[in-house]
């Protein structure tokens, strides 16, 4: 069996233009998932955490419930639950 150069080029540069054509994205993060992590140390209390940007924007306890910081630091809001605190990120963003 001959092989043919002109049909092997043909089909390396299709395969080629397939890889590029799928590696296109239009960047954009409509999935968030991932895009918080809580940090759970030895007495129970929560750290929550961006990972966008790596700032502390919660604080979870049993005692004192949920809080959510502010920017620079401090006590924006107090929820009781933690559903709470996760709509009032997921309005942030």
């Amino acid at each position: 069996m001959k092989l043919d150069i002109k049909s092997f080029l043909i089909g390396i540069l299709t395969t080629v233009n397939l890889f590029l054509l799928m590696g296109f994205d239009d960047h954009e993060q409509d999935n968030q998932n991932g895009r918080y992590q809580v940090i759970i140390d030895s007495k129970g209390d929560q750290y929550w955490y961006d990972t966008r940007y790596g700032d502390k924007i919660a604080i979870g306890s049993k005692s004192y419930g949920y809080i959510l910081l502010k920017e620079e630091g401090g006590m924006e809001k107090i929820f009781e639950k933690e559903y709470q605190l996760v709509e009032a990120l997921k309005e942030i963003d």
